[in-house]
């Protein structure tokens, strides 16, 4: 029986009544199907998978200028919820969402998403479907994210492991990408300028929906 978790317990019990308008498209990473023998421990220990999830996120974050995130363990709960079925399809819930499968690790999951920085436009600073998922990654209005993952092979169109990634607030909001995502800070490079995982490959794609959502900080009505 799938989780359905309130939306408040997402939120601050506290917040403005603002109107905000969320280019709400929810992105999918495909990764080349690869199921380590033995799986990596960043899938097998909860605490090495917060981990990775955690330090890579940080990884780009910092070099473009956003604050680290912080687990959410209510977003983690419906993470995990949802990848519990094996299903490559999104939950259409309330927070940003990530998709991820058949990669070796969490580290190369994530690095996925964040390696689309390469084609992004900064100059033009706008939502395209190729660099989605590096835009919610390094989202600076994003403070926390929560994560689940689940082994799949092949069940419900998910090779390997599958990880789903859950963000609040949610990220691509229209007219506030040049804000929330900027260049790479100039002496501030982790290490590798096109990853964390040098080497990892995989097939990336999109999938999911469009779509303008008007609400009150707190509650998104879909």
């Amino acid at each position: 029986m799938r989780l359905r978790l309130p939306v408040f317990l997402l939120f601050p019990s506290a917040y403005a009544a603002v109107t905000v308008t969320v280019h709400t498209t929810i992105h999918t990473t495909l990764g080349a199907a690869a199921t380590p023998t033995p799986p990596s421990a960043e899938y097998t220990s909860p605490r090495a998978f917060q981990r990775a999830i955690l330090d890579t996120h940080n990884f780009y974050r910092k070099e473009h200028n956003a604050s680290a995130l912080a687990w959410n363990r209510t977003s983690a709960a419906y993470a995990a919820d949802w990848a519990e079925a094996c299903e490559f399809e999104h939950s259409h819930g309330p927070t940003g969402e990530n998709l991820a499968a058949g990669y070796p690790n969490a580290t190369s999951s994530i690095d996925a998403w964040g390696t689309e920085r390469t084609s992004y436009d900064f100059k033009k600073s706008e939502f395209s479907h190729e660099t989605g998922h590096f835009t919610q990654v390094v989202w600076k209005d994003t403070t926390t994210v929560g994560c689940g993952r689940r082994e799949c092979d092949g069940k419900g169109g998910s090779p390997g492991w599958y990880v789903v990634c859950e963000y609040y607030p949610p990220g691509n909001v229209i007219g506030a990408f040049e804000e929330n995502v900027q260049e790479q800070v100039e002496g501030v490079r982790n290490g590798n300028s096109e990853g964390v995982v040098s080497g990892a490959r995989g097939r990336v794609g999109w999938d999911g929906w469009e779509g303008v959502v008007v609400g009150v900080v707190g509650w998104v009505l879909l």
